[in-house]
């Protein structure tokens, strides 16, 4: 890992979840971690107890990845170190109608699902293919294998993410640079009760993300372009036809949009009686 990854990796979205688990597996092996998020206090807590516990000098990126200026100050505190593996991993959603969605909120999404991927792989991909070896990790969504109704501009901007994922990894191979897209489904994050989904109406049990971390790594390893963490879950989403596949999806995100108007309409009315 160290040899072909090491010894620095970059992991967005590192205060919590996958990106988390990302952090913590990779310092368990050895690798240097550079933790990127808005939370610099998670941040922070999490890079002494990587050091402490296993020796890794670790660097902390406070950065908003939904704004333009986000990916280039990850690229520019990076600029003096040895980066092996890029795990680009942050993102966040709120579903919704596309057509009630404020168009700055749309742009901001963009950003974060999409651009920064592309500028932190166009910044950092160079690097790499100069050195011979290395690995990209990028986070899409189950979302961007077809499209998703009440979250339409999130999935879309992934199935970016995906695409992309997936032409690098034929582009980059003769380099020696590993790309593979993760598509975390089922994955017990906190991105799912952010969300608004109801975790009984999901297809199966969700896994820890220390266990989709382990496959994606495996699959980078192996050469894989895409891993859907999860043998059960992936032949699911694999078989289900596409049309009922986006209907199903459709159905779940729509009841999660009225989650989210309902506690949107109970904040305004606890703020009318303050």
């Amino acid at each position: 890992m160290i040899q072909r990854y090491g010894p620095w990796a970059v992991i967005t979205g590192a205060s919590s979840g996958i990106g988390r688990a990302f952090a913590e597996h990779l310092a368990a092996q050895g690798l240097h971690v550079v933790l990127v998020a808005r939370r610099g206090d998670l941040l922070r807590d999490l890079g002494r107890r990587l050091s402490a516990a296993h020796g890794v000098s670790h660097r902390v990126v406070v950065t908003d990845l939904s704004l333009p200026t986000g990916a280039s100050a990850v690229v520019d505190a990076v600029t003096d170190l040895d980066v092996g593996l890029l795990v680009s991993n942050a993102g966040s959603a709120r579903p919704g109608a596309f057509l009630d969605t404020d168009p700055a909120e749309l742009r901001r999404a963009f950003t974060l699902h999409a651009s920064t991927h592309m500028e932190l792989t166009r910044a950092l991909g160079p690097r790499l293919v100069a050195r011979g070896r290395g690995g990209i990790v990028l986070t899409s969504a189950s979302g961007g294998r077809h499209g998703m109704p009440w979250m339409a501009h999130v999935g879309a901007a992934k199935a970016y993410v995906l695409h992309l994922g997936e032409a690098l990894h034929e582009e980059l191979a003769p380099a020696g640079v590993r790309v593979t897209v993760l598509v975390p489904a089922n994955v017990d994050t906190p991105i799912v009760d952010a969300i608004g989904l109801d975790r009984k109406d999901l297809p199966g049990p969700l896994q820890p993300p220390a266990v989709a971390v382990r496959r994606t790594l495996r699959a980078l390893q192996a050469g894989k372009p895409v891993i859907i963490p999860g043998p059960v879950i992936s032949v699911m989403l694999k078989a289900i036809p596409r049309r009922m596949s986006i209907r199903m999806n459709g159905r779940l995100m729509a009841k999660a949009a009225r989650v989210h108007a309902a506690r949107d309409a109970q904040a305004r009315r606890a703020g009318s009686a303050a």
